[in-house]
């Protein structure tokens, strides 16, 4: 699987050893539960409001521990100033093709560099999940 944020790419995918591990994804939707007096069962409402909680580590190879070093000190600002949607792109013909977080924001990050590679951690939080392209 290929993820991009934005216009920047978070894993290449198989073809480079890039798809994400320890992937993780929750969904919610906002409710509301209202007991009646005297009812036998309360009654719950779906107010809509749905969030989208991803989480996924990438292992990447660099060049050398020093690329290493400057991608885990640069990379979370790389990340600071980018916005737009989360982006999977599935490399299984049988699948489908991409699924879209729009308005994905970047909660937390952490980038773990061990000798030319770097273990990068990402939560992100957003609307619900697509298979439409978002609208400009």
């Amino acid at each position: 699987m290929k993820i991009l944020f934005g216009q920047l790419v978070l894993a290449r995918g198989l073809a480079h050893r890039e798809s994400p591990r320890q992937f993780s994804l929750a969904t919610r939707r906002e409710t509301q539960a209202v007991a009646a007096l005297r009812a036998d069962e309360a009654t719950v409402f779906d107010r809509g409001n749905a969030r989208t909680e991803v989480t996924f580590a990438i292992a990447k190879r660099h060049d050398s521990a020093e690329h290493a070093l400057r991608f885990a000190a640069v990379h979370p600002q790389c990340l600071a100033q980018t916005t737009g949607g989360l982006i999977f792109v599935s490399e299984d013909a049988s699948q489908i093709a991409e699924i879209f977080l729009p308005d994905a924001v970047l909660r937390a990050l952490r980038c773990v560099p061990a000798g030319q590679v770097t273990e990068t951690v990402y939560e992100f939080i957003g609307g619900a999940l697509t298979t439409q392209p978002p609208t400009a």
